[in-house]
């Protein structure tokens, strides 16, 4: 499949499709090898084995996430003939999949290109890719904190002292504390202390990916999929 089509962009497509058509078997909609399927047509592209799998994953995804759900009206293959549900159509609506997500919207958009990027180079067969993977969610960390808060807002603060382990005064775990002051609307020093933990294991997530992103050897995958799981888990509840 062409660079340009990505998981997020092929679960779009999906949802769009079954807004349309209300209700669709998952393989008239991934396709086969003998015959284009209902994302091939809408992209105009014809896949090859690994981007029907990749298809395959977002299908199922979207499943997971109760954004599609089985109709369990066929008597044959009752899974596999599925209908968009109400929480999809928001996120058709908001173009938003999770609560993640929307929380990167709104403070770039690139940020959903910088997580797009860490999970397709996890499926990718390349041979570098999990180092990529590494490297994007390493990314997608630093500069989703340097987005929300940026140093000119972390050093106007009242309360703000520098730290001389950065060369700018700003630590990663300034910019954290401020990102949960803001999204919360303003929090106690109590609350603040409850999620000291989050914010390290999130600063933990980034030291692991960075090792595997510079590491002599190649990453395990489960390893990198790990980090990024962890890593995405924190950063939702701190954001959304």
């Amino acid at each position: 499949m062409d660079d340009q089509f990505n998981i997020r962009q092929l679960k779009f497509t999906i949802l769009k499709a079954l807004d349309s058509t209300n209700t669709e078997h998952k393989i008239n909609m991934i396709g086969r090898t003998s015959q284009r399927g209902t994302l091939e047509l809408e992209l105009q592209a014809t896949f090859t084995t690994l981007d029907r799998r990749i298809a395959d994953r977002a299908f199922e995804e979207l499943k997971s996430a109760d954004l599609i759900a089985p109709t369990y009206s066929d008597f044959v293959d009752p899974e596999s003939w599925v209908e968009i549900t109400e929480s999809g159509r928001d996120a058709l609506d908001r173009r938003a999949l999770d609560e993640l997500e929307e929380a990167l919207l709104d403070t770039s958009p690139h940020l959903v290109e910088l997580r797009d990027g860490a999970w397709a180079a996890l499926i990718s067969s390349g041979p570098d890719a999990l180092r990529q993977a590494a490297h994007s969610a390493r990314e997608l960390i630093d500069q989703t904190l340097k987005e929300g808060a940026p140093d000119e807002v972390i050093k106007s603060a009242p309360d703000f002292t520098p730290d001389n382990t950065s060369w700018s005064g700003v630590t990663r775990r300034h910019r954290l504390k401020y990102l949960v002051r803001r999204r919360r609307g303003g929090v106690s020093d109590s609350l603040i202390k409850s999620i000291e933990k989050d914010i390290d294991s999130l600063l933990a997530e980034h030291q692991r990916l960075t090792s595997h992103a510079h590491g002599r050897g190649a990453p395990d995958p489960s390893d990198v999929r790990d980090c990024l799981n962890a890593a995405e888990r924190i950063l939702r509840k701190i954001l959304a």
